[in-house]
């Protein structure tokens, strides 16, 4: 079992086009899997925190709001990932197409 995107599709005269195709689709996993952790730390990084003062005294500062940015990022790294994961699915088609279209005429 091989664990790089498009393992089964074979090519014998564009393998620079299907080796991008494959190094696309692991970059977008992998923006995908960034997105989702920076969702999470962001909604759940909100912490108020406490100092300490002079004579023995703390306060209490409300937690910096990072939720919003950090949706907002992921939002957009999700919607990235799904693009270039859509361009290299385009790239490993136009293979797959070239494949059969030279295997059927030999």
């Amino acid at each position: 079992m091989r664990l790089y995107p498009y393992s089964k599709i074979q090519t014998n005269n564009l393998k620079p086009l299907l080796i991008s195709a494959r190094i696309l689709g692991l970059l977008s996993y992998l923006l995908f899997i960034g997105a989702l952790v920076v969702g999470l730390i962001g909604l759940l990084g909100n912490s108020p925190t406490t100092y300490e003062l002079s004579g023995g005294i703390q306060a209490t500062w409300p937690a910096q709001n990072t939720a919003g940015p950090a949706i907002i990022l992921a939002l957009w790294s999700t919607v990235s990932s799904l693009c270039i994961l859509a361009f290299s699915g385009l790239c490993a088609a136009v293979v797959s197409c070239e494949y059969q279209y030279t295997s059927a005429h030999k």
